[in-house]
């Protein structure tokens, strides 16, 4: 089929439309609800008649995997991905991408993907480059940061949202800020129920022909089963020939954390209330046989549930379209379907309720029968040939309806997506973050942490974007900052020009002398201050400063510091261009950050050491500055073969995909991905806009965006590290998400990124 991923194509022969739908879920064998409603759905829709759609649908089946070995899957099953192995995500959406399918559609929980609440499924969200649908099992009201993230993204990646019941759009509307028109309602699908025969069913799975109710599904503490069996004793004593059954496994889960205590409790409680031989507990696994032989067989179904916080119940529909009367608490999903008298609801944890409605059940046949009619009537519209045919016209509307419409998350469009949402710039959390002496450099999510204090590094950065906001805004609030800042800078200063770094809360002993790069800060933002002071006398006051570390910098010996130093002299210089002392200096400097270039350098590693690390393209930018004073071919090549191999190097699928700092990235070794910090990407955005002014190259132009919009959620992760509700940054991008501390590196790393960036 080509490179056209979005390609629907018609046969020569028969001259009809071919629909090919890669599909991402779980799959059976492995043994779960999502499992069965994925391959439900797609049966229904290879099973649409093809004499009447036109459509013949192909599929092809992508499985999540909760454990190495995988399960031994049919060959519908194209490939198996380990959901916390991220090469397994790469090779599936590459595979997509260029296999001729017609649209994606995701089967979406949070368990089922890799990362924190599933956050790996962003994968597919940002780089499958045709028309995604997603059908939503769960839809929260109170979702937490990631969840939020990851259902808002589904609602700008997708071209349908399919939810299971009413409820779930207002969620998805007033929560998640998804648009109406994506979102459509089609039931969970159920197995068609031949008949109303409960005394034939009851005898073919060998039960007595007594009064049977039935609970059904992987066994856990929610599921309040505790309730059901609390009600029975009032229950047997009117009815004593009565059998419950509670059918299902114990989740894997509550095994892994806890073993069988939840089941074993609820024996205990049968025991103790006298009705353990009214009760049959089956542990085990049923398949959707076995689940329609024992809903066939039920009387009564139900769901004691403990809270209202379940938008989908695929257990509830079974039960329904099996015929059987439906006794549920009113959780979200059975509140819609036991309306209009198709089942009974009873208030949550009232087992004094529910006793009494299992006894107006049983004591009334036709009473009892009616709702058992209600609800087989209901059910025989949610069976999966029904839903299929939902699906499928649903489906193909969206496929040829809108054949021309650009996806919205599609790869190379993302950045202009990120882009037309760019956030206002805030400092609520800078104010956070600041007291009268100066900014604190850590905090425990948005809190700052006073015991860590403050340091140099972090003022330093502070003082450049507060002179920065000054020149944008002019407002006295920058002004007040770049005071204070400066006040710490010289506090931290030693008498021989060199500079601590860190100093406790109670200000009392500054560390003696700290690293090369916090020197190199300080002096990079009193340079800044300089030359874009608000008044004279601060210039002077900032120059003063710088000149007393004039005989430290020769005694610099790290390449950060020195490149931090370098950019700091290029302001000294471009504000007082007549001290040859200065322009000496930058000289010197420049030339030991050449002598490692070509000391490091060769065919395919154009760096000034054998590792990248932190903060590098500080160096390519220390670079430029020196170029611009000195005008040295020499500096020009080497900053422009450097610049271009940091950015190769840190960019990945239309993203940045910074070093990270686990092991950092060794000559000849493999880069780690995760711990990338927000210095980096700072100092990329920096780098890339000073490339673009030389060299006014579009390339340049278009890393400045890939770099900004790593903030924004373009990174390997596909989270946002601006945090648009607190207006701070996190701490760094990992394995499983952000790291959720938003300390004063991260969010001055943010700040200073944003007016680099709209700089003009």
């Amino acid at each position: 089929m080509g490179k056209d991923t979005r390609l629907l194509y018609k046969s020569n022969i028969t001259n009809r439309t071919i629909m090919k739908i890669a599909v991402i879920g779980n799959y059976p064998p492995r043994k779960c609800g999502i499992a069965t409603f994925t391959q439900n759905f797609i049966d229904s829709l290879l099973q649409q008649p093809l004499s009447v759609t036109k459509t013949r649908v192909e599929v092809e089946v992508f499985a999540m995997n909760d454990r190495e070995e995988g399960y031994p899957y049919p060959p519908i099953v194209k490939y198996g991905i380990r959901k916390d192995v991220m090469e397994d995500y790469n090779r599936v959406i590459e595979y997509i991408n260029n296999s001729g399918f017609s649209y994606c559609h995701i089967q979406h929980e949070y368990g089922i993907f890799g990362g924190i609440s599933g956050i790996y499924v962003m994968q597919f969200l940002a780089r499958i480059n045709i028309p995604i649908a997603i059908t939503l099992h769960t839809v929260l009201d109170k979702p937490d940061f990631y969840q939020r993230k990851i259902l808002t993204a589904i609602g700008l990646a997708a071209s349908k949202v399919f939810v299971m019941g009413h409820t779930a759009i207002r969620f998805l509307q007033t929560i998640y800020g998804i648009d109406r028109e994506k979102i459509e309602v089609i039931e969970h699908g159920t197995p068609v129920f031949e008949n109303l025969q409960k005394p034939s069913a009851k005898e073919e799975l060998g039960l007595k022909q007594q009064p049977t109710i039935l609970t059904f599904g992987l066994v856990g503490r929610s599921k309040g089963i505790e309730i059901a069996i609390k009600a029975l004793p009032d229950v047997v004593k009117k009815h004593p020939d009565i059998q419950y059954i509670v059918l299902g496994k114990t989740h894997p889960h509550v095994v892994a954390h806890e073993g069988e205590s939840y089941r074993e409790s609820l024996e205990s409680l049968a025991l103790e209330l006298g009705v353990s031989e009214n009760i049959i507990f089956l542990n085990q696994y049923a398949t959707e046989d076995d689940l329609v032989k024992y809903l066939s067989a039920a009387d009564i179904y139900i769901t004691p549930y403990l809270n209202e916080c379940q938008i989908t119940s695929g257990t509830l529909c079974y039960a329904v379209a099996s015929g059987a009367a439906v006794v549920s608490t009113p959780y979200w999903h059975a509140s819609e379907i036991l309306s209009n008298e198709v089942g009974l609801l009873f208030p949550f944890h009232d087992y004094n309720m529910l006793s009494q409605q299992l006894n107006n059940l049983l004591d009334n046949p036709e009473k009892l029968n009616n709702y058992q009619k209600a609800a087989f009537e209901y059910g025989q519209s949610i069976s999966w040939p029904t839903i299929g045919a939902k699906y499928f016209r649903s489906l193909t509307r969206m496929i040829f309806d809108n054949e021309a419409q650009l996806h919205p998350f599609e790869k190379k469009n993302i950045r202009t997506v990120l882009l037309h949402c760019t956030p206002e710039l805030r400092l609520d959390h800078l104010e956070r973050m600041n007291d009268d002496f100066g900014i604190l450099q850590h905090a425990t999510y948005i809190f700052p942490n006073f015991k860590e204090g403050y340091c140099t590094d972090d003022n330093s950065r502070a003082m450049i974007f507060a002179t920065m906001y000054y020149q944008k805004t002019k407002s006295q609030q920058a002004l007040a900052l770049i005071k204070k800042y400066l006040s710490f800078i010289n506090y931290m200063r030693n008498d021989d020009g060199s500079y601590g770094n860190f100093i406790g809360y109670n200000k009392t002993k500054p560390e003696p002398i700290g690293s090369e790069d916090s020197f190199g800060r300080a002096l990079w933002s009193l340079g800044y201050l300089m030359h874009h002071a608000p008044d004279r006398m601060m210039s002077d006051y900032a120059a003063e400063l710088f000149s007393y570390s004039f005989d430290y910098i020769p005694k610099l010996k790290s390449l950060r510091g020195k490149a931090n130093t370098l950019l700091g002299l290029y302001w000294f210089y471009k504000t007082h261009s007549h001290n040859q002392h200065v322009k000496h200096l930058i000289n010197e400097l420049s030339g030991f950050i050449m002598s490692e270039y070509q000391a490091h350098s060769s065919d395919n590693w154009h760096w000034f050491e054998n590792i990248v690390a932190y903060d590098n393209a500080i160096i390519s930018l220390s670079l430029w500055h020196a170029w611009e004073i000195l005008d040295k071919a020499p500096l020009k090549e080497i900053a422009l073969e450097s610049t271009d191999f940091i950015i190769k190097t840190s960019t990945c699928n239309g993203h940045l995909s910074l070093v990270g700092n686990e092991d950092w990235l060794i000559k000849g070794g493999k880069k780690p991905q995760f711990g990338q910090q927000a210095i980096d990407a700072l100092a990329l955005i920096q780098l890339c806009k000073k490339t673009f002014e030389i060299t006014k190259l579009d390339q340049y132009s278009e890393a400045l965006e890939i770099s900004y919009t790593w903030f924004l959620g373009n990174n390997d992760v596909y989270i946002p590290l601006y945090d648009n509700h607190t207006h701070g940054c996190c701490d760094g991008l990992e394995k499983y998400g952000v790291n959720r501390n938003q300390g004063a590196e991260s969010l001055l790393s943010w700040l200073i990124s944003s007016l680099v960036y709209n700089q003009k």
